[in-house]
């Protein structure tokens, strides 16, 4: 896949400098002079500098709008809405992102002698109203038993919520109240647009009937918005390997995948399609930062962890290992003069099928 963020300055891109513009503004204004018979030089003083001036700076904010107006034409820099359009030429949409969900027990007032069940569907909301939930799938209360557990679904595209939706607004035939068990959780968020770009630019392979890598990587993308890197792996003939991995990984999600590889519009019909979440490798970080004295330690800590939970969360890809010069580079933020990693002590290793993952960070600062 090409490295679009790699490609050359695009020459439409037609930049200046002030001093370029106000030059070339001078000798148009001495051009409209000459004509007249008056030489015409540029003084501070003279009203003329100054109009030209004013003009020069006009023209510099007014390129730059056009540029940034023709940027957002360009797939390397389009960004927000305008890159939805223009994914939407080749069938791309953006992913909304998908609803967190978490059990709830539902109470009958009294035991009943016949078994009820409570449809799928029925509407739950918090006490402002404001949140809305549903029931995901039927469920029954026995009959002599006053209560059963099912899956409430949030309706919010959100990774997580701690809301509470614990008011039944459907009617019911029996008095039922319902109480959440656990946080929502296991959503998404809405698409990014460097996961869409991703997801852009990996989807011609969608055009191939031959089963290609990057068409399944594509439709594992597009399965399920959680998902966050996708390894495909072919070791034996006809049968295709699927390993993902996501933070909020689920059977669902598993679900979802299968089905969009399904073999009656997307893939070969000769191959047999497994999904598998990929095998975590942990591993910690413990490492202290060497710094100068007279220094902001704390800002200089804080900057070194955010940036290595950053670079970590860039380079977490399934078989790809760990290296301690990356760890090194992640850590060696403006202030750190060395930086030394006391574990792990070698680069971390990981098979085809794993992913390397880091459970425990402690930095520490040193002066010398």
């Amino acid at each position: 896949m090409i490295n679009i963020k790699a490609l050359p300055t695009p020459t439409v891109l037609n930049t200046k400098t002030y001093e370029e513009i106000l030059a070339s503004n001078i000798d148009i204004l001495k051009g409209v002079f000459s004509k007249r018979g008056i030489d015409w030089q540029p003084l501070d003083s003279d009203q003329y500098s100054l109009l030209t001036q004013a003009f020069s700076y006009r023209e510099l904010y007014l390129r730059n709008e056009i540029n940034e107006i023709v940027k957002q034409l360009l797939l390397a820099f389009c960004s927000g809405a305008n890159l939805d359009h223009k994914v939407a030429e080749n069938g791309i949409e953006r992913l909304e992102g998908s609803n967190p969900y978490a059990n709830y027990e539902f109470l009958l007032s009294s035991t009943l002698s016949v078994d009820y069940t409570i449809q799928a569907g029925i509407v739950l909301k918090d006490e402002t109203t404001f949140y809305e939930a549903i029931l995901l799938e039927s469920i029954t209360i026995t009959a002599g038993t006053l209560k059963a557990i099912g899956l409430v679904e949030l309706q919010e595209k959100i990774s997580q919520s701690s809301v509470k939706t614990e008011n039944i607004t459907t009617s019911l035939p029996y008095v039922i109240t319902a109480k959440s068990l656990e946080a929502f959780e296991n959503g998404a968020e809405t698409e990014t647009d460097e996961s869409l770009l991703n997801r852009y630019l990996i989807s011609f392979a969608d055009k191939s009937t031959a089963g290609a890598e990057e068409t399944y990587k594509s439709l594992v993308l597009k399965s399920d918005r959680r998902v966050e890197d996708v390894k495909i792996i072919a070791n034996t003939p006809g049968v295709v390997d699927i390993y993902y991995f996501s933070e909020s990984a689920d059977e669902l999600m598993n679900t979802r995948i299968l089905a969009y590889c399904n073999d009656k519009t997307e893939r070969p019909l000769t191959d047999t399609v497994y999904a598998f979440e990929a095998t975590p490798v942990e591993f910690s970080i413990d490492a202290v930062l060497k710094i100068y004295e007279n220094q902001e330690s704390g800002a200089i800590q804080i900057a070194a962890i955010k940036s290595l939970e950053s670079g970590l969360k860039k380079i977490r890809k399934i078989g790809e290992i760990v290296t301690l010069s990356e760890i090194n580079d992640f850590l060696k933020v403006e202030g750190v003069k060395e930086v030394v990693i006391n574990s792990p002590l070698s680069n971390i290793n990981v098979l085809e099928n794993e992913i390397g993952i880091c459970n425990a960070i402690s930095i520490t600062v040193a002066i010398i």
